[in-house]
């Protein structure tokens, strides 16, 4: 991996990080994927990234726990949460751990790249290099 990161995915169904790859690199954006928490955190995309975009059910630790120790190493890094299952239990509970959004599975291009660009938009308030 060479150069900054505008997002990394993390989700365990390839076919949706495929999706979102494809989405996001269409319009111009870095993107890097992992399919667990447990790469995402080895990664070194996690320190590079302008945004996280992480499955909320994911093998071995979850995506709470990824939330959590991405905040503790990264305060300012916007995460949204992806999830098939959007019940109120989770969405309160990711919004207690610290998620900037809640994105419930399915959901289309437009909201996808609506939340994206939201997310991006915070890093470049926050001071990172604007990227398309």
């Amino acid at each position: 991996m060479s150069g900054r990161v505008d997002v990394l995915v993390v989700d365990d169904e390839p076919v949706v990080r495929d999706a979102v790859m494809r989405v996001l690199a269409a319009v111009g954006l870095t993107v890097e994927t992992a399919p667990d928490a447990e790469t995402a955190l080895a990664s070194p995309a996690a320190d590079m990234c302008r945004m996280v975009l992480c499955d909320l059910m994911l093998p071995g630790e979850s995506g709470l726990h990824l939330l959590r120790q991405l905040r503790a190493r990264r305060p300012e890094l916007p995460i949204a949460m992806i999830t098939g299952y959007a019940t109120p239990a989770n969405a309160d509970a990711v919004r207690e751990a610290g998620a900037n959004a809640f994105l419930p599975k399915p959901f289309d291009e437009d909201e996808l790249l609506s939340l994206v660009r939201h997310a991006l938009a915070l890093t470049d308030v926050a001071g990172e290099e604007p990227r398309p």
